[in-house]
């Protein structure tokens, strides 16, 4: 009996050495940033917050990583790697979603087993996408030409300016644009109401199709962004996202999907944008640029 409990014992050990020395090598994909490039005239500023990426092997999902991320990954030299840029929806750390309108980052492997990749496009440090080809997008407002698209509406206690001050323009490290001015509103104090409305109005898809907005911002009080549906006889006015403070420029992605879904009836959307001001002493400033709407 002693005998045949050491064989198997030996079996044993024979068996886990056969599997450690089976066990695949990784291949480690570190992505430092991910960033965008577009065609200003026509799809706007190429400012962008990617904050997650999912990465596939030959089409196989391998996870989810916040940026930067060092990830082991389980690939032959020639495999085929993809890294999808993802966000954070409508700003919050907790709900990241894949942007489907940025095209992936692909390339093929070539690497050997237990050594570091760093992802880039040419030497520039890091993968570079763009829009997808078949995505619309339409430039609500970037203050730099004549005119603003929105006005402000009869709630409204104070104006939408447009700032050329380069203290308060937006800026973005890495960018090739120049812009050279930006939104500004001044909220008086005491319950002092800022709400403005796109000029225009946009036919837009619903049925559960993804619409997005896209903006930067920076600002001293809570803004909430949202639209309003054009029915037939009747404007309903529906805020989405609600966005807090901040005191450096910052970019959101802003799914308006549910809210325009809602209303399938409507000829057309307004965006607005507004806040209250209920500190009775100071007042409270608000930037704004690059709003776009984007979709397929």
């Amino acid at each position: 009996m002693y005998k045949r409990y050491l064989i198997f014992f030996i079996s044993g050990l024979l068996f886990i050495s056969a599997c450690e020395k089976q066990a695949e090598i990784p291949v480690y994909l570190r992505i430092d940033d991910f960033k965008i490039e577009t065609d200003f005239q026509t799809e706007g500023t190429a400012s962008s917050k990617i904050t997650t990426v999912w990465l596939e092997v030959d089409g196989n999902v391998v996870g989810a990583y916040e940026l930067p991320i060092v990830a082991p990954v389980l690939a032959q030299n020639s495999s085929r790697i993809t890294v999808i840029p993802g966000i954070n929806l409508n700003g919050q750390l907790g709900l990241r979603n894949e942007y489907e309108f940025y095209q992936p980052h692909e390339f093929t492997l070539t690497a050997e087993p237990g050594t570091e990749v760093l992802v880039q496009s040419g030497n520039k440090g890091f993968p570079v996408t763009g829009y997808r080809p078949v995505t619309t997008i339409i430039r609500l407002e970037d203050f730099e030409g004549a005119g603003v698209n929105f006005e402000q509406s009869s709630n409204s206690d104070t104006v939408l300016l447009v700032t050329p001050d380069s203290a308060e323009v937006f800026s973005e490290p890495g960018l090739a644009e120049v812009n050279k001015k930006s939104g500004k509103v001044i909220v008086p104090k005491g319950n002092s109401i800022a709400e403005f409305v796109s000029i225009n109005s946009y036919p837009l898809p619903t049925f559960g199709d993804n619409v997005y907005l896209e903006l930067n911002y920076k600002c001293e009080i809570p803004v909430t962004f949202g639209i309003f549906a054009n029915e037939p006889f009747q404007k309903i006015q529906a805020p989405v996202v609600t966005i807090l403070p901040s005191e450096t420029w910052n970019k959101i992605y802003i799914n308006l999907v549910s809210e325009v879904s809602a209303y399938p009836n409507a000829i057309d959307y307004n965006i607005f944008f507004g806040t209250l001001n209920g500190d009775s002493e100071n007042r409270k400033l608000i930037y704004i640029d690059n709003l776009k709407l984007v979709y397929y």
